[in-house]
C-alpha cells in the first residue's frame, strides 16, 4: 500500500518559504528575479533518518536560493520539470539538464529555478556518507568527500545511481516500508551512498598502497567475533577492523591471507545464517519470508531466495513451512 504524501509546505508568501525551508534545510537567501508574481512554494518529503526524499516546487520565472554551507548533508538535486542550474566558486553556473547535481556539505552554492521548476532533492547524511567511502577506500577514518558539478562518470554509474533513487522511492512510498527494519534502512543508505560515490565526481577516487607484512590470525578471530556479535546491527568495515585492532586494508589483506571471504561477504553470510535459524525456528502463521529477510537487513526478496537455496539446497519459504 502507498503512503500518501502530503505537502509539508504550501504557501505563496516568500518569507515563509525562507522560513519553513530553512527548518528543514539550512539558513539561506531566497531572491525572486523580477518579483513575486506567480510565487508559490510547495514541498512534500518520505525518507528516514539517514536520508530523505524531497519534491519541491518553486513557481516563477526564476528563484534564487544562497544557502550557507550544508555541513551535515550531501545534496543531490534532479528537475522534475522546468530548468534548474547551480553556481559554484569552483564550477561556476552548471546546469542540471536531464541529470542531477551533486552539491556536498562544504561548497558555497547558489541554487536557481527557472519556469516554476519542479526538482527531486535526496538528502544523505555526510557523516554517514563519509564513513561508506572510507569504507570502500580503505581509509582508516573518514575524510571529507568533496563534490564537483559535473555529469556522472559514466552512463552505467548513472543508471546504478537512478536504480538507487527509484529504490529509495519505492521503499519510502510504502506504508510499511523499511519502518520495522533499522538494518535493512541502514542497508539502502549504503547502497545509495555507494551508488553517488560511483556515479558523480568527487575525491572519493583517493587511493592509498596495500599494506604489507603479516597479520596475526587472533586478529581475524576478534573480527569474526565481533561479527557474530553485532549482525543484527548497522556495522560496517570500520567498525570491524577496530575490533580487529587493524586497519580497514590491512582487515581485507588479513581476511585475503587467511583465505577467508572478504569481511562485508562474512557479515552478509552471518546474517543468512541468522535468518535462517529465525525461518526455522518460526511458523507462517508467526512471520512471512519478507519481514525475515527485512529484519535481517536484505531487501531484495529474489537475491535473497537464490542466497538462501545457495546455502542450504532449499528456498527460505521451504525453510518457513518445515520443510527445509
Amino acid at each position: 500500500m502507498a503512503a500518501v504524501v502530503k505537502p509539508e509546505v504550501d504557501t505563496r508568501d516568500p518569507d515563509e518559504a525562507r522560513t519553513r525551508l530553512s527548518d528543514v534545510y539550512c539558513p539561506h537567501r531566497l531572491d525572486l528575479v523580477g518579483g513575486a508574481r506567480g510565487f508559490v512554494c510547495r514541498q512534500s518529503s518520505r525518507g528516514f533518518a539517514k536520508v530523505r526524499l524531497f519534491d519541491l516546487v518553486y513557481g516563477g520565472p526564476e528563484v534564487r536560493v544562497d544557502p550557507v554551507p550544508f555541513d551535515d548533508f550531501v545534496l543531490v538535486t534532479r528537475p522534475l520539470k522546468g530548468r534548474f542550474a547551480v553556481r559554484s566558486t569552483a564550477d561556476g553556473l552548471v546546469g542540471a539538464g536531464s541529470g542531477a547535481l551533486v552539491m556536498d556539505a562544504y561548497g558555497s552554492y547558489q541554487l536557481r529555478w527557472y519556469d516554476s521548476a519542479e526538482v527531486l532533492n535526496t538528502v544523505l547524511d555526510r557523516d554517514g556518507l563519509e564513513r561508506i567511502a572510507a569504507e570502500l577506500r580503505g581509509w582508516d577514518e573518514p575524510r571529507p568527500v568533496r563534490f564537483a558539478l559535473g555529469a556522472p562518470a559514466s552512463g552505467a554509474a548513472a543508471r546504478r545511481w537512478d536504480t538507487a533513487t527509484r529504490l529509495l522511492l519505492d521503499e519510502t512510498r510504502s506504508a510499511d516500508g523499511m519502518a520495522g527494519s533499522p538494518l535493512l534502512a541502514a542497508q539502502l543508505f549504503r547502497l545509495a551512498a555507494t551508488a553517488l560515490l560511483e556515479a558523480y565526481p568527487s575525491t572519493f577516487g583517493e587511493a592509498e598502497a596495500e599494506p604489507a607484512g603479516q597479520v596475526s590470525p587472533a586478529a581475524v578471530r576478534r573480527a569474526e567475533a565481533f561479527i557474530e556479535l553485532n549482525a543484527a546491527e548497522d556495522i560496517g568495515l570500520l567498525e570491524i577492523a577496530a575490533a580487529a585492532r587493524l586497519s580497514v586494508r590491512g582487515l581485507q589483506a588479513a581476511f585475503s591471507r587467511a583465505g577467508r571471504p572478504s569481511p562485508v561477504a562474512y557479515l552478509r553470510e552471518t546474517r543468512l545464517r541468522r535468518a535462517h535459524a529465525e525461518l526455522r525456528e518460526r511458523s507462517p502463521e508467526e512471520t512471512t519470508v519478507a519481514s525475515v529477510a527485512a529484519r535481517w537487513g536484505f531487501g531484495n526478496a529474489g537475491r535473497f531466495s537464490a542466497e538462501h537455496r545457495r546455502l542450504y539446497g532449499c528456498g527460505p519459504s521451504d525453510t518457513l513451512r518445515g520443510n527445509g
